[in-house]
């Protein structure tokens, strides 16, 4: 077994001892799919991180490639657990377009723009792309982003999505939550 095979089976080990079969339950019959869901709370993901970005042996390249490594499996902690070890000085632009193209869920979406966009160089622009996509999920992302950099330059554009009844209304009400937060002083 690989170093890096070795810790992801750490981060599994971890998750199997902190698994909480309701939330796990509850998730899944709100629709969420993946392979695997282990209930884990925000919090107990960032104990977890915690370990592991203490831990002086790992390289920034040992962390990126955990991090890819669990970004890369279907399952709901691994991915939200990728978001708080990737290093951000190596994301980059193709990098967070492919992460935001693969998001499904609004949960993932916020733990990617908490954890690991926000705290990237060229977040600003990742913005004022995505918020241009069709996809509606990448134009989630961009206002979860506009506000936690707070680009008050979206403000107009977040009451627009907002205000259009065409918008899915999961998507209108994070542009309203985007258009008043970036419009206060």
């Amino acid at each position: 077994m690989d170093a890096n095979t070795l810790l992801v089976s750490k981060a599994h080990a971890e998750f199997r001892k902190l698994r909480n079969g309701e939330v796990g339950d509850n998730l899944r019959a709100q629709g969420i799919e993946y392979k695997t869901i282990w209930g884990l709370e925000s919090y107990r993901l960032k104990e977890i991180a915690a370990i592991f970005l203490a831990d002086e042996t790992l390289s920034v390249e040992a962390l990126r490639d955990l991090a890819s490594a669990l970004w890369a499996e279907d399952v709901r902690e691994s991915k939200m657990l990728a978001t708080r070890l990737y290093p951000t000085d190596a994301m980059d632009e193709s990098l967070a377009d492919e992460w935001a193209s693969a998001i499904q869920y609004t949960e993932l979406a916020d733990q990617a723009c908490m954890n690991l966009f926000s705290r990237c160089e060229e977040a600003a622009t990742w913005v004022a792309k995505w918020i241009e996509e069709p996809s509606d999920m990448k134009r989630y992302i961009a206002l979860q982003l506009a506000m936690r950099l707070d680009l008050t330059n979206y403000a107009d554009l977040a009451d627009a999505i907002a205000r259009d009844n065409s918008e899915p209304l999961w998507l209108r009400t994070a542009a309203h939550r985007a258009a008043t937060t970036l419009t206060c002083e």
